[in-house]
């Protein structure tokens, strides 16, 4: 029941109540029929008075618990909106370290196939570098090699030029007969080369020049050009006979012969 329906009830019985008291209407029938009601003194204004104050009261609690569900709500909801934002940027974190961990998985990837290729290059490399030592000492070896032969070689021309130069001074005389009567003369050409010239050999034209070059590098001397071109077969002849015997003088009057017997 409602403060405001026990307000009602109380204001209905304290009319009752008046009219039961007698103060209005002594001639009532009412009064006549009903002698032996007991009549009592009752303060309704002080009723009243506490049921407005309890009203009041109560009007507040009401209003206070009204205001404190509407705040308790309000901070509810600010609860709720922040925690969905929380969630929100949680959910963009796990997001965001998601593609973290696919992009970082993909860079691991990457560098582990670079390593596989850098391991493999230096595999290839090692191999490359142990093909070239082996190289490098097969041609060390093989440098040394060439180098004692062409030290064996270097030992002999100069036996060889000592010995020519010793045959020369003893052939002094006669090469100066030879060039003075014969026509005979024996010129630097290049670099361990001789020109042998001769001339007086072909009767119509005496001053007409015969030459051969000849090369003095290697231990065995060689007949390298011809004017005019002889026979092949006479210029290896006379060439190895003077390999064989060293005999430089013999050497010039078999070219000589050879020359005066081409008829050229």
């Amino acid at each position: 029941m409602s403060v405001a329906s026990l307000k009602s009830g109380l204001d209905t019985l304290d009319v009752g109540a008046v009219y039961s008291s007698g103060t209005i209407g002594h001639d009532s029938p009412t009064t006549a029929a009903a002698p032996n009601i007991p009549q009592f003194s009752f303060d309704f204004d002080k009723l009243r008075h506490d049921m407005d104050v309890l009203q009041e009261k109560f009007d507040a609690f009401i209003a206070d618990g009204r205001k404190r569900i509407l705040e308790d709500r309000i901070v509810f909801e600010k609860e709720i909106t922040d925690a969905k934002e929380q969630e929100q940027q949680i959910s963009n974190q796990i997001e965001y370290y998601r593609e973290k961990e696919a992009e970082l998985a993909q860079e691991s990837a990457r560098e582990q196939q670079e390593l596989q290729e850098t391991e493999s290059s230096i595999s290839e490399f090692t191999r490359k570098k142990q093909d070239l030592i082996v190289l490098r000492d097969a041609v060390v070896a093989q440098i040394r090699e060439t180098q004692l032969v062409v030290d064996k070689k270097l030992a002999a021309r100069s036996q060889d030029r000592a010995k020519f130069l010793a045959q020369s001074s003893l052939n002094a005389p006669e090469l100066a007969f030879w060039e003075k009567n014969l026509g005979l003369r024996i010129e630097g050409f290049d670099d361990d080369q001789l020109k042998i010239v001769f001339t007086l050999i072909s009767e119509s034209a005496w001053n007409r020049e015969y030459y051969v070059v000849m090369d003095l590098s290697d231990p065995d001397y060689q007949i390298i050009r011809c004017d005019p071109q002889l026979d092949k077969n006479v210029v290896e002849g006379t060439v190895t006979r003077l390999n064989e015997s060293r005999d430089f003088g013999r050497f010039l009057k078999d070219i000589r012969n050879a020359f005066k017997a081409s008829g050229l």
